[in-house]
């Protein structure tokens, strides 16, 4: 089944706060995660995210998991380049012809792992408890002109949409006898030219159909008037001091060398 939002309604402290609240957290959650390097640093933040994202926003861990099941790939393709192609200090664990294996590229693998997941559910946090119609209308109200705002909000939206569509196909084609997992790398590059032209068809044909349904709402015409308004509430402003408190101390704990790998 292919999900059209990221959204999940549940009844809690995350979906109750301001969408501009939301938008300035998530932002500062991916700037801290840019800040450490360690693994320990790194790891801790992901699995605060997961742990925030189960107790104030009510969001199962199996959910958010499936969520970023998607991305998984690309995050084990970094940490293999770590591994192979990092750093050129540190110990020799293993070697293979040429390529040398090291302690510090396996500690750098693990921490931007975890740096890009922590990175990616930053952003999946605002996308769960926040419904697109509220992300656009808030980035409306922070001066963002409403075309910019719709765009950001449909990008966002259909990021989960193909991946969701990617695994349908592909699970399509493995019953029909595609081995996806066999083979050397070209083998397996060719094995997913099937996967990805259907990819591409439906793709296209789904910003036809987003084309169709925006000019049949007037979109473009002047004096746009919004059903909803944000109004800013007292819950908010404690959620953005804590959120402003959690980033200045991150921010202290870079400054004074801490979560840093020397590489």
């Amino acid at each position: 089944m292919i999900r059209y939002t990221m959204f999940l309604r549940r009844k809690s402290i995350l979906h109750s706060i301001d969408p501009r609240s939301k938008i300035i957290l998530s932002l500062f959650l991916f700037t801290v995660c840019i800040f450490f390097n360690n693994p320990i640093y790194t790891g801790t933040l992901f699995f605060f995210l997961i742990i925030s994202l189960k107790i104030f926003g009510k969001i199962e861990i199996k959910k958010t998991l499936s969520f970023l099941k998607p991305m998984l790939p690309f995050v084990v393709m970094i940490m293999l380049l770590w591994i192979l192609l990092g750093s050129e200090k540190g110990n020799v664990i293993y070697q293979i012809w040429k390529l040398k294996i090291k302690d510090v590229n396996i500690e750098m693998a693990f921490a931007m792992g975890f740096r890009v997941l922590a990175m990616i559910l930053s952003t999946f946090l605002l996308l769960m408890t926040t419904e697109q119609r509220d992300l656009v209308l808030a980035l409306v109200k922070m001066k963002l002109p409403y075309e910019y705002g719709l765009t950001i909000a449909i990008a966002l939206r259909y990021v989960p949409t193909l991946a969701s569509l990617a695994v349908s196909i592909m699970d399509a084609q493995k019953a029909r006898g595609l081995e996806l997992e066999k083979g050397n790398i070209l083998e397996k590059i060719k094995k997913y030219i099937p996967i990805l032209v259907p990819l591409i068809v439906k793709s296209i044909q789904l910003a036809q159909e987003l084309a169709i349904a925006i000019e049949t709402r007037a979109f473009g015409k002047p004096n746009r008037t919004f059903y909803r308004d944000l109004k800013f509430k007292f819950k908010d402003l404690v959620f953005l001091s804590a959120a402003v408190i959690f980033f200045v101390i991150c921010l202290y704990l870079r400054i004074k060398g801490y979560g840093v790998l020397d590489i």
